[in-house]
């Protein structure tokens, strides 16, 4: 499969914290989706999936596959972290980067840093794929709640109920019988997804987002928008003057933390990210 990567001198933003196609119509041509090597398709250039993901496409996707089928039989995320901390383990032994560190370390010793950053990478792609995952299944559940309701409708209309009706005790036991779903199910924690996706994001690429929850947390961790600039909205390729905010923050308030964390350099980067003025 080939993925859209990055050039040097190539810029764009990346939807934030949705990943998946399906949270994603009607993106502005200068945004990206996010992919930890698990996406199907070939040359998608809606897609950005970072060159130096440290899992091959190949364990990503069975690591993926691990995590849906978790995500279906789990109630809360914390069953699933427990399951996915295991299984990081267990796949990254296997990697061609694990490998490689393997032989490297045996013939001229280890880079201590270089190890410290791989293993961080590998955690982040892990978390992607775990965010992936569940939103794959909370979709699931959102079209079996859309379905559930179309039939209890016909239900109640072949029991001859429609909203004027005053119901019996027996009616009225059958309306609150009605199953419940969780459409939402288990997520991946907003700061999570957004400190993962840093962790890949190329030089002068930045962040965008239509989720309105998302941009107060950003507000409330100091990051100040204002209307867009002309040059700002030609660098990603974006149109309409006025629709989009822009500001400028530290990664470490872009994933929601009070303070950087030394080993991850880019919560101390600078990053452009944008809004609809609306949200």
């Amino acid at each position: 499969m080939t993925h859209h990567t990055t050039s040097a001198s190539e810029v764009f933003l990346v939807l934030v914290p949705t990943l998946s196609a399906a949270g994603a119509e009607g993106l502005p041509a200068g945004v990206r989706l996010f992919d930890p090597g698990v996406a199907e398709g070939q040359g998608d250039a809606t897609r950005f999936t970072p060159a130096n993901l440290p899992m091959s496409g190949h364990v990503a996707k069975a690591m993926l596959a691990q995590f849906v089928q978790l995500a279906r039989e789990s109630k809360t995320v914390a069953d699933v972290s427990a399951f996915a901390s295991g299984v990081y383990e267990d796949f990254h032994k296997n990697t061609t980067h694990a490998i490689k560190d393997q032989i490297q370390a045996a013939v001229q010793g280890e880079d201590a840093a270089a190890k410290a950053l791989e293993r961080t990478l590998s955690k982040a792609q892990t978390e992607l794929c775990l965010a992936w995952a569940l939103e794959d299944v909370a979709r699931e559940l959102k079209g079996l709640e859309a379905r559930l309701d179309d039939q209890w409708k016909t239900f109640e209309q072949n029991l001859g109920m429609d909203g004027d009706d005053a119901l019996d005790d027996d009616g009225l036991g059958l309306v609150e019988g009605k199953p419940s779903l969780v459409p939402s199910g288990p997520a991946v924690p907003a700061r999570m997804i957004l400190d993962a996706v840093l962790a890949f994001l190329p030089e002068g690429c930045g962040l965008f987002s239509r989720d309105a929850a998302l941009r107060a947390d950003w507000e409330e961790f100091g990051v100040t928008f204002a209307p867009a600039s002309e040059a700002t909205l030609a660098r990603f390729g974006l149109e309409a003057q006025g629709a989009w905010l822009e500001a400028e923050a530290e990664g470490r308030r872009l994933c929601l933390s009070r303070r950087a964390d030394p080993e991850k350099a880019w919560q101390a980067r600078s990053v452009t990210v944008l809004v609809p003025a609306g949200s």
